[in-house]
């Protein structure tokens, strides 16, 4: 009886796992996927997340926030990829990007990310704030040049 009951406890602990230890799990897949193929990444690319120190927000369904600090070198490679805290995250980032949870797995299950990461930024599921006056000129440049090119069906 009691090795029935510790099974059971132990068959629920395994699933009580934080919903964001999850997803962080499959973001830092996707990162090592994207460190493998950072070479398909469009160079106008670089001048945002190149060699920045990033925090990303994501909003979880069960009403807690993932923080993530993301940090890229020249070459666009993510060489940190790892959680902070959300309210003192313990660095000054470059860019804050915000989205919620339905966002992220969305996107990590697309066929087409940047066609569904355009989208979701245009219609403000998704939100990048820049720290330094360029980079709020470069993503609000950017983001003015992919509206352009999705209206014309280039994106």
């Amino acid at each position: 009886m009691k090795l029935g009951i510790l099974t059971i406890l132990l068959i629920i602990s395994m699933f009580s796992i934080p919903a964001s230890a999850d997803l962080f799990d499959e973001l830092d897949l996707a990162v090592n996927e994207y460190n493998l193929n950072v070479d398909g990444v469009p160079t106008s690319v670089r001048y945002v997340i190149g060699d920045e120190e990033m925090l990303l927000l994501i909003d979880m369904n069960d009403s807690s926030k993932l923080a993530i600090k993301a940090v890229t070198n020249v070459d666009l490679e993510v060489t940190t990829f790892e959680k902070v805290d959300a309210v003192d995250p313990g660095f000054e980032p470059a860019l804050t990007i915000t989205s919620n949870e339905a966002v992220v797995r969305q996107l990590l299950g697309s066929d087409d990310v940047v066609t569904d990461f355009n989208g979701a930024y245009n219609n403000g599921d998704i939100k990048i704030v820049a720290a330094s006056t360029m980079d709020k000129v470069i993503i609000s440049v950017g983001g003015a040049f992919l509206k352009l090119l999705s209206s014309v069906g280039l994106v």
